[in-house]
Protein backbone atom coordinates (compact mmCIF):
# COMPACT_ATOMS: atom_id res chain seq x y z
CA UNK A 1 0.00 0.00 0.00
CA UNK A 2 2.88 2.37 0.77
CA UNK A 3 4.38 1.70 -2.65
CA UNK A 4 1.10 2.69 -4.30
CA UNK A 5 0.87 5.87 -2.23
CA UNK A 6 4.46 6.75 -3.14
CA UNK A 7 3.82 6.11 -6.82
CA UNK A 8 0.71 8.34 -6.72
CA UNK A 9 2.63 11.06 -4.89
CA UNK A 10 5.41 11.00 -7.50
CA UNK A 11 2.95 10.99 -10.41
CA UNK A 12 0.40 13.37 -8.86
CA UNK A 13 0.98 16.05 -11.48
CA UNK A 14 0.51 13.66 -14.39
CA UNK A 15 -2.56 12.08 -12.76
CA UNK A 16 -4.13 15.52 -12.23
CA UNK A 17 -3.23 16.47 -15.80
CA UNK A 18 -5.05 13.40 -17.17
CA UNK A 19 -8.03 13.92 -14.84
CA UNK A 20 -8.46 17.56 -15.86
CA UNK A 21 -7.89 16.50 -19.46
CA UNK A 22 -11.06 14.40 -19.16
CA UNK A 23 -12.88 17.41 -17.67
CA UNK A 24 -11.59 19.56 -20.53
CA UNK A 25 -12.78 17.01 -23.09
CA UNK A 26 -16.30 16.97 -21.63
CA UNK A 27 -16.47 20.79 -21.50
CA UNK A 28 -15.20 21.20 -25.06
CA UNK A 29 -17.60 18.59 -26.43
CA UNK A 30 -20.46 20.33 -24.61
CA UNK A 31 -19.43 23.63 -26.18
CA UNK A 32 -19.56 22.06 -29.64
CA UNK A 33 -22.89 20.39 -28.90
CA UNK A 34 -24.46 23.61 -27.60
CA UNK A 35 -23.11 25.58 -30.57
CA UNK A 36 -24.64 23.08 -32.98
CA UNK A 37 -27.98 22.83 -31.13
CA UNK A 38 -28.43 26.61 -30.87
CA UNK A 39 -26.81 27.40 -34.20
CA UNK A 40 -29.00 25.04 -36.22
CA UNK A 41 -32.00 27.22 -35.35
CA UNK A 42 -30.43 30.04 -37.34
CA UNK A 43 -28.06 28.30 -39.76
CA UNK A 44 -29.30 25.10 -41.42
CA UNK A 45 -29.82 23.53 -44.83
CA UNK A 46 -33.12 22.68 -46.53
CA UNK A 47 -33.54 19.54 -44.39
CA UNK A 48 -32.92 21.45 -41.16
CA UNK A 49 -29.46 19.95 -40.65
CA UNK A 50 -26.40 22.00 -39.63
CA UNK A 51 -24.40 23.45 -42.51
CA UNK A 52 -20.66 22.98 -43.03
CA UNK A 53 -20.17 26.53 -41.74
CA UNK A 54 -21.95 25.65 -38.51
CA UNK A 55 -19.81 22.51 -38.18
CA UNK A 56 -16.72 24.70 -38.44
CA UNK A 57 -18.16 27.11 -35.84
CA UNK A 58 -18.87 24.14 -33.55
CA UNK A 59 -15.32 22.89 -33.93
CA UNK A 60 -13.94 26.37 -33.26
CA UNK A 61 -16.01 26.74 -30.08
CA UNK A 62 -14.87 23.27 -29.03
CA UNK A 63 -11.21 24.23 -29.51
CA UNK A 64 -11.49 27.62 -27.75
CA UNK A 65 -13.36 26.21 -24.75
CA UNK A 66 -10.95 23.27 -24.58
CA UNK A 67 -7.90 25.54 -24.56
CA UNK A 68 -9.39 27.89 -21.95
CA UNK A 69 -10.57 25.11 -19.61
CA UNK A 70 -7.25 23.28 -19.96
CA UNK A 71 -5.30 26.48 -19.31
CA UNK A 72 -7.27 27.41 -16.18
CA UNK A 73 -7.22 23.90 -14.69
CA UNK A 74 -3.55 23.37 -15.51
CA UNK A 75 -2.53 26.72 -14.02
CA UNK A 76 -4.67 26.39 -10.89
CA UNK A 77 -4.43 22.70 -10.01
CA UNK A 78 -1.77 20.88 -12.06
CA UNK A 79 1.28 23.13 -12.39
CA UNK A 80 0.82 24.95 -9.09
CA UNK A 81 4.43 26.07 -8.71
CA UNK A 82 4.41 28.13 -11.92
CA UNK A 83 4.76 31.90 -11.96
CA UNK A 84 1.74 33.93 -10.89
CA UNK A 85 0.62 37.45 -11.61
CA UNK A 86 -1.15 39.16 -14.49
CA UNK A 87 1.89 39.52 -16.77
CA UNK A 88 2.99 35.91 -16.24
CA UNK A 89 -0.56 34.63 -16.81
CA UNK A 90 -0.93 36.46 -20.14
CA UNK A 91 2.45 35.20 -21.29
CA UNK A 92 1.54 31.65 -20.25
CA UNK A 93 -1.83 31.88 -22.03
CA UNK A 94 -0.11 32.98 -25.24
CA UNK A 95 2.49 30.23 -25.07
CA UNK A 96 -0.15 27.67 -24.09
CA UNK A 97 -2.45 28.63 -26.98
CA UNK A 98 0.44 28.59 -29.44
CA UNK A 99 1.51 25.16 -28.25
CA UNK A 100 -2.04 23.89 -28.74
CA UNK A 101 -2.03 25.17 -32.32
CA UNK A 102 1.27 23.33 -32.82
CA UNK A 103 -0.09 20.06 -31.43
CA UNK A 104 -3.26 20.45 -33.52
CA UNK A 105 -1.08 20.51 -36.64
CA UNK A 106 1.01 17.62 -35.22
CA UNK A 107 -2.17 15.60 -34.67
CA UNK A 108 -3.35 16.21 -38.23
CA UNK A 109 0.04 15.12 -39.59
CA UNK A 110 0.11 11.96 -37.49
CA UNK A 111 -3.46 11.11 -38.53
CA UNK A 112 -2.61 11.45 -42.20
CA UNK A 113 0.63 9.49 -41.79
CA UNK A 114 -0.93 6.58 -39.90
CA UNK A 115 -3.85 6.38 -42.34
CA UNK A 116 -1.45 6.37 -45.31
CA UNK A 117 0.77 3.74 -43.67
CA UNK A 118 -2.11 1.41 -42.82
CA UNK A 119 -3.61 1.81 -46.28
CA UNK A 120 -0.22 1.02 -47.84
CA UNK A 121 0.00 -2.10 -45.65
CA UNK A 122 -3.56 -3.07 -46.72
CA UNK A 123 -4.81 -3.07 -43.13
CA UNK A 124 -7.98 -5.23 -43.06
CA UNK A 125 -10.10 -3.01 -40.68
CA UNK A 126 -11.64 -5.75 -38.52
CA UNK A 127 -15.14 -5.22 -37.14
CA UNK A 128 -16.75 -6.47 -33.93
CA UNK A 129 -20.13 -6.23 -32.24
CA UNK A 130 -20.52 -4.67 -28.83
CA UNK A 131 -23.98 -4.59 -27.23
CA UNK A 132 -25.58 -5.09 -30.62
CA UNK A 133 -23.63 -2.26 -32.29
CA UNK A 134 -21.05 -2.99 -34.96
CA UNK A 135 -17.70 -1.20 -34.63
CA UNK A 136 -14.99 -1.14 -37.26
CA UNK A 137 -11.35 -0.64 -36.28
CA UNK A 138 -10.56 1.40 -39.37
CA UNK A 139 -7.35 3.19 -40.26
CA UNK A 140 -8.91 6.43 -39.04
CA UNK A 141 -9.71 5.00 -35.60
CA UNK A 142 -6.13 3.75 -35.18
CA UNK A 143 -4.78 7.08 -36.45
CA UNK A 144 -6.90 8.92 -33.88
CA UNK A 145 -5.72 6.64 -31.05
CA UNK A 146 -2.04 7.04 -31.96
CA UNK A 147 -2.27 10.81 -32.49
CA UNK A 148 -4.28 11.33 -29.29
CA UNK A 149 -1.67 9.55 -27.17
CA UNK A 150 1.18 11.50 -28.76
CA UNK A 151 -0.67 14.82 -28.42
CA UNK A 152 -1.63 14.27 -24.75
CA UNK A 153 1.97 13.61 -23.74
CA UNK A 154 3.35 16.34 -26.01
CA UNK A 155 0.93 18.86 -24.48
CA UNK A 156 1.90 17.71 -20.97
CA UNK A 157 5.62 18.13 -21.53
CA UNK A 158 5.23 21.45 -23.36
CA UNK A 159 3.12 22.73 -20.46
CA UNK A 160 5.54 21.41 -17.86
CA UNK A 161 8.77 22.53 -19.55
CA UNK A 162 7.78 25.75 -21.33
CA UNK A 163 4.41 27.16 -20.32
CA UNK A 164 4.16 26.65 -16.55
CA UNK A 165 7.82 26.33 -15.63
CA UNK A 166 9.11 27.80 -12.41
CA UNK A 167 10.75 31.18 -12.55
CA UNK A 168 14.46 30.52 -12.05
CA UNK A 169 16.50 32.32 -9.40
CA UNK A 170 18.42 34.47 -11.88
CA UNK A 171 15.21 35.81 -13.39
CA UNK A 172 13.83 36.45 -9.89
CA UNK A 173 16.86 38.53 -8.97
CA UNK A 174 16.68 40.53 -12.20
CA UNK A 175 12.99 41.24 -11.69
CA UNK A 176 13.58 42.32 -8.08
CA UNK A 177 16.08 44.97 -9.27
CA UNK A 178 13.56 46.40 -11.75
CA UNK A 179 10.86 46.99 -9.13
Amino acid sequence: MERIKEMIRRRKQLILYLLFGAVTTVCSLLACYITLRVGVVFWHDEQGDPTAGLDILGSASQWVVGVLVAFVTNKKWVFTDAEHGRKATWKQLGTFSGSRVFTFVLEAGINLGVIALLEALHYPSPAFDLFGVSFELSERIWAKVVSSVVVVFTNYYISKLFVFRKKDEKTLQTDDCKE
